[in-house]
C-alpha cells in the first residue's frame, strides 16, 4: 500500500467466497496481498503518478505540453482604453447559454480605475465579443467592465469564477474571490474577500475581509472531491509559496495551511508564483506557476498531481508545461491562466495570458515593455495626482489572452516501440463490463490482459488487439470466451504495448 503524507491512497475491498477453501486459497493469493481498489466507473485513470502501477516494464513517460493555437492571441486589450487584458481570471463554458464566458483583469486609461474586472463572451471560444454593459458610473462610454476599483466595494486583482449550480439561492449561482484593498492612492492589500452574483454581470460584495492571510495571487474553486469551496492563495515568507484555506459555505474560511513551495530540484531563487488546480481523473491537477527569478526571470508552467488537493508532486518536474514565447512572440515573458481548462469535444483548451515585459525587479537589458509598467501604476491617479496620465500607443501591447489546446487526457503517456513494453495494474474492483483506453495504436498494438489471482490471465482475459488512434477506443474480447470483466473479483490489468501510447484507461 503506497502512502502520501499520511494520506492513505488505497480503499480496502476484500471479496470472499462462500467456499471456506475456495476463500482461503483467495486470501493466501499473491494477488490478495495487497487490497483492491474499486475503478468508478467513467472516472479515466491518468498517468500522473504510479498509485495504481505495480509494475512497468520497458515505458517511456512523456509530459505533452498543450499546443498554442496559431491564431493567438484571442482577446486584446483595447488600444488606448484598456491597459492590460490579463488572466488573473477565469474562463469557462456555460452550458445553460452555450456560451464561452471571460472574466479579466484590466485597467482604464485615464479614469481613477486602475484595478478592473472585465467581462467577454464568445459562441466559439475563439472569437469573442465584449459586451457594451454600462454599469461603472463615470465613464464617457459604456464598458464591459463589472467591477472596479475604487468604485466597487475595495477591489482588487480577482483570482476565479465559477459557475456554482449546486447553490440553491439564484443570487449566488456565480461566485468570485478576490483580493480587498484599500482605498486610492495607497491600494495596500488587506486579505481576500468574496463577491456572489446571479449572472456573473451585477455582483454583490462581501463587504469585508474573509481570508486576511491570503494577501495576494490565488485561484479558488469548488472541490468536490472534499465537498468544499477551496482557495490556493500565496503564502509570502522568505518566498513566495501557496497555501490553502477550505470553506463549507463561501462564508466562513479556515485557517491556511502550506500545501506547496519549491523543491531542492528547482534552480537557485525559485519560487512558486501560484498554483491552478482542477480535478481530472479523480484527482487533483495542479499547473504551478514558476517564477525563476534567480535564472531566467520568467514565469512558466509546469504540471502537478496529487491525491488529496494538499501534498503536491511535480511531474515531469523540470518540464515546462506552458511555456513563454520565443523572441518576437506576443507572450515573450510572464504568463498567468485561467484555474481550469474548458473542456471542448476531445480536447482540453486552456486559456492563458502572456505580457510583453518580464515581471518587475528585473534587472537586465531584455526587460521588454517593462518601462510601461511604471506608466500603469499611474494610471488611475490623475485624479489624486492632479496628472494626467499618458496613454500608451496602440502598438505596445503589454498583454493579452491566448489559447492552448490538449488532447483529452493528454497529459502525460506511457509509450514502448517496437520492442514492446507492459505496464501491470495493482489489484482492481473494475466495477463495469466494458474496458476502455485513450491510446494512439494505429501503426502498432495494445493487447490488454485480466490477470487472475495466480497472475495469469483468467479465460477469455487476453484481448483482441487494439488499434487506432482515439480518444476513446473499446478493448474488445474473443467472441467464443467468456467475458473477463469481473465487476465483484479484484483483477490485475495488464497492458502489453507495441509501437503505442497509452494517454488512459477507465471502465464502463
Amino acid at each position: 500500500m503506497k502512502q502520501c503524507g499520511t494520506f492513505w491512497l488505497r480503499p480496502t475491498v476484500w471479496q470472499v467466497p462462500s467456499s471456506f477453501l475456495l476463500g482461503l486459497l483467495f486470501l493466501l493469493s499473491p494477488l490478495q496481498a495487497e487490497p483492491a481498489v474499486r475503478l468508478a466507473p467513467g472516472v479515466h485513470q491518468l498517468f500522473l503518478d504510479d498509485v495504481l502501477v505495480a509494475e512497468r516494464s520497458n515505458l517511456t513517460s512523456t509530459l505533452h505540453p498543450p499546443r498554442k493555437f496559431s491564431g493567438n492571441p484571442v482577446l486584446m486589450p483595447e488600444p488606448n482604453l484598456e491597459t492590460d487584458a490579463l488572466l488573473y481570471g477565469t474562463v469557462l463554458h456555460d452550458k445553460e447559454s452555450d456560451l464561452f464566458k471571460m472574466w479579466y483583469f484590466t485597467g482604464r486609461i485615464g479614469t481613477n480605475m486602475p484595478w478592473a474586472l472585465a467581462y467577454a463572451t464568445s459562441t466559439d471560444g475563439i472569437h469573442w465579443e465584449k459586451p457594451d454593459l454600462d454599469l461603472i458610473a463615470g465613464l464617457e462610454s459604456p464598458t464591459n467592465l463589472v467591477m472596479t476599483h475604487p468604485q466597487t466595494e475595495n477591489f482588487g486583482e480577482p483570482f476565479s469564477v465559477i459557475l456554482d449550480p449546486r447553490d440553491p439561492d439564484p443570487a449566488r449561482r456565480y461566485k468570485l474571490v478576490y483580493r480587498y484593498l484599500t482605498p486610492l492612492p495607497e491600494m495596500k492589500a488587506l486579505g481576500t474577500t468574496t463577491a456572489s452574483s446571479p449572472d456573473g454581470i451585477h455582483w454583490t460584495p462581501f463587504g469585508r475581509v474573509q481570508m486576511p492571510k491570503i494577501l495576494d495571487v490565488g485561484h479558488f474553486f469548488y472541490d468536490h472531491l472534499k465537498g468544499k469551496y477551496a482557495v490556493y492563495g500565496r503564502l509570502w515568507t522568505e518566498r513566495r509559496k501557496v497555501q490553502l484555506s477550505l470553506s463549507d459555505d463561501f462564508t466562513n474560511w479556515s485557517e491556511p495551511q502550506l500545501v506547496a513551495d519549491v523543491n531542492s530540484q528547482d534552480p537557485p531563487g525559485a519560487q512558486l508564483y501560484s498554483l491552478a488546480v482542477h480535478h481530472d481523473g479523480g484527482q487533483y491537477v495542479g499547473l504551478s506557476q514558476l517564477y525563476m527569478r534567480g535564472t531566467t526571470h520568467l514565469i512558466e508552467f509546469e504540471l502537478s498531481a496529487s491525491r488529496d488537493g494538499v501534498n503536491w508532486t511535480r511531474v515531469h518536474q523540470g518540464e515546462t508545461f506552458l511555456p513563454c514565447g520565443g523572441a518576437g512572440e506576443w507572450d515573450r515573458f510572464n504568463n498567468s491562466i485561467s484555474r481550469q481548462p474548458v473542456r471542448v469535444g476531445n480536447e482540453l483548451w486552456f486559456y492563458y495570458s502572456g505580457r510583453t515585459y518580464r515581471h518587475s525587479g528585473y534587472g537586465g537589458k531584455d526587460r521588454g515593455t517593462e518601462e510601461a509598467q511604471a506608466q500603469r501604476a499611474r494610471v488611475g491617479r490623475a485624479n489624486v495626482t492632479g496628472k494626467s496620465p499618458a496613454a500608451p500607443p496602440s502598438s505596445d501591447m503589454r498583454s493579452a489572452v491566448g489559447l492552448a489546446k490538449l488532447r483529452l487526457d493528454g497529459y502525460v503517456s506511457l509509450g514502448a516501440s517496437y520492442d514492446g513494453g507492459s505496464l501491470t495494474t495493482v489489484p482492481v474492483l473494475l466495477g463495469a463490463k466494458t474496458l476502455h483506453l485513450n491510446a494512439a495504436s494505429r501503426w502498432g498494438e495494445i493487447i490488454v490482459e485480466v490477470l487472475g489471482s495466480d497472475g495469469k490471465p483468467v479465460a477469455g482475459g487476453i484481448s483482441l488487439p487494439v488499434k487506432g488512434d482515439s480518444t476513446d477506443l473499446e478493448v474488445r474480447w474473443p467472441d467464443e470466451a467468456p467475458h473477463p470483466l469481473s465487476e465483484n473479483q479484484p483483477v490485475q490489468l495488464r497492458f502489453k504495448l507495441h509501437n503505442a501510447r497509452l494517454y488512459s484507461y477507465w471502465v464502463e
